[in-house]
């Protein structure tokens, strides 16, 4: 009888040692085994939208890899690449949990959503949401590993709409919050300044004398022409200080007290304008419409 291959009296002979015991010479190495991959540390972050955000972690903190992670999902607009983010960030140094940013003893900073402006990193990590999300970042930059509260906030007033004002301008919206003003015609200007919520926000009310993010557009009533905003393209909001003297006295004293989240209409006569100073808007009855976006916790 020809005696069997060597091979196969081997590979028969493991087949028996393996069924006797699980530790078998026949089977892989211990030096072959993969190696185990070291567990990625824990990250969380505690607290409501309106707080500074508590973040937890090791210090000092090592990061393998970055870690992003959705505390909570938004339900506003989806942010648009190129387009204008309103963030709100609080940041640690993960080596001892210094702070190294907190917008929220602040004011939240305008951004377009490009590499240019926020860094590749974050456009990745904000593409795809909705306003009203709260992302948890950590990642290390320069050598320092940071940790991140990112919260994206309109960029247009969100409140519900009031009934238009007879003889008052009137505002459509297109599809990105952008507004268009319509001067009734033949209307004359009012002499008295005007407030008019067009939109209701349900925020807090702006504190006097405190940084406030806007949108506006303003409008001569002559003509109805524009002659200043931020809408459009490649524009952001800005941040002005309301109540310090520092703006036109109509706009300055237009926005204080009311809420957050409104959109305002402020018919401001000449008097209130931009005053005697050879101007050409000096004369001018100017219509501002305002979506307050954020203002400063008072001080």
């Amino acid at each position: 009888m020809r005696p069997r291959n060597l091979r196969t009296l081997a590979a028969s002979a493991c087949l028996v040692v393996g069924s006797l015991s699980l530790a078998t010479a026949c089977g892989p190495s211990a030096d072959d085994a993969p190696a185990s991959q070291p567990a990625a540390p824990t990250v969380t972050i505690t607290g409501t939208s309106a707080q500074t955000p508590e973040l937890t972690y090791p210090t000092p903190l090592t990061l393998e890899a970055p870690i992003t992670e959705v505390a909570w999902e938004g339900d506003g607009d989806e942010v648009v690449e190129g387009g204008p983010v309103l963030l709100r960030i609080y940041t640690e140094n993960g080596t001892d949990a210094s702070v190294l940013r907190d917008d929220f003893l602040s004011v939240p900073k305008p951004y377009l959503l490009t590499a240019e402006s926020i860094g590749s990193d974050l456009v990745s990590v904000l593409s795809g949401h909705r306003v009203g999300v709260r992302i948890l970042h950590a990642v290390e930059t320069d050598g320092v590993p940071t940790v991140m509260s990112i919260d994206i906030l309109p960029t247009r007033a969100v409140g519900d709409p009031t009934e238009p004002e007879e003889g008052m301008p009137t505002v459509t919206h297109d599809a990105t919050g952008a507004p268009t003003v319509t001067i009734p015609a033949e209307q004359p200007a009012p002499t008295e300044p005007v407030v008019r919520q067009v939109i209701r926000g349900t925020g807090a009310q702006v504190p006097s004398g405190s940084k406030v993010v806007i949108q506006l557009v303003a409008v001569k009533w002559s003509t109805g022409e524009v002659f200043d905003t931020t809408w459009g393209e490649g524009r952001l909001p800005k941040t002005v200080t309301v109540g310090a003297d520092q703006l036109v006295e109509g706009f300055d004293q237009g926005l204080v007290d009311l809420p957050v989240g409104s959109q305002v209409m402020l018919v401001v006569p000449p008097g209130l304008g931009f005053g005697p100073t050879g101007n050409e808007l000096s004369t001018e009855t100017i219509v501002y419409l305002v979506d307050i976006l954020a203002a400063a916790p008072p001080a």
